[in-house]
């Protein structure tokens, strides 16, 4: 959590600069999700010493230009959502004679340092996890496969997102209008919420009953604690650890 706590906790948007950026809504969900992908590449694993010392920004107008990637279009359509300006306002990318990259929006010149900024806050508003760079790629990608094998070994797979907007509706007294007007930020935690309440109480019905004993007595976790991971990785990585120590004690 950042300095923007009120701004985050009561949806209002956060300013910067001459910009003030918004929370994104659910009814533009999907075209968020298609144009803040321009924001998640792994530039660093690029195995090209010029890219690797591009800014992020340079690097995608130099995509842009060079490899003809739709990325500068996705950045103007990013903006508009979280600037709630027109699409047809004009926001302006260009590099100077330094090599340097840089954008305009309504006349106002931001930098490269502006951007990783601005992207900071738009991933903080709307639940985007950042590339974690202190991790090796390879490590990130079996750390990615790992969780993949867990889910379908527990035959767990997220329902669309359709299916998550209906699951907040039944579970809650907000009607599908109100869940299209809820931030992603704040549909994501209602939504991990119901679930913490559901697992809850059919933990606590279950102990209670006299029928179930669960080894461990921390398992049963109020719905209201802390849900926050420090990692995204915690849940594989800890799984990962106890089938090591398991090897390791058969071994011995």
């Amino acid at each position: 959590m950042t300095e923007h706590i009120k701004e985050l906790y009561f949806d209002e948007p956060i300013p910067y600069k001459e910009l003030l950026i918004y929370p994104v809504t659910m009814k533009d969900y999907l075209e968020f999700h298609l144009a803040v992908s321009c924001l998640l590449i792994d530039k660093n694993s690029i195995p090209d010493v010029n890219i690797i010392s591009m800014s992020y920004l340079r690097f995608l107008y130099y995509q842009s230009l060079e490899n003809n990637e739709p990325y500068i279009y996705m950045i103007k359509v990013l903006l508009c959502l979280v600037l709630h300006i027109d699409i047809n306002e004009e926001i302006n990318f260009y590099v100077d004679d330094k090599n340097k990259a840089f954008f305009k929006v309504r006349g106002v010149e931001y930098n490269a340092d502006d951007f990783d900024n601005i992207t900071k806050i738009i991933f903080e508003q709307n639940c985007i996890t950042p590339i974690d760079e202190t991790i090796q790629k390879e490590v990130r990608d079996a750390l990615e496969k790992a969780e993949e094998y867990k889910q379908r070994q527990n035959k767990q797979k997220m329902c669309s997102l359709e299916e998550q907007m209906i699951c907040v509706l039944i579970s809650t007294s907000l009607k599908m209008d109100d869940i299209y007007n809820l931030t992603i930020r704040k549909f994501e935690k209602i939504l991990q919420r119901v679930d913490a309440k559901l697992h809850y109480e059919i933990y606590l019905n279950a102990s209670m009953s006299g029928f179930v004993k669960f080894k461990d007595e921390g398992a049963i976790q109020h719905w209201m604690n802390d849900l926050s991971k420090d990692d995204k990785y915690s849940d594989v990585k800890v799984d990962m650890d106890t089938m090591r120590n398991k090897i390791e004690s058969v071994n011995k």
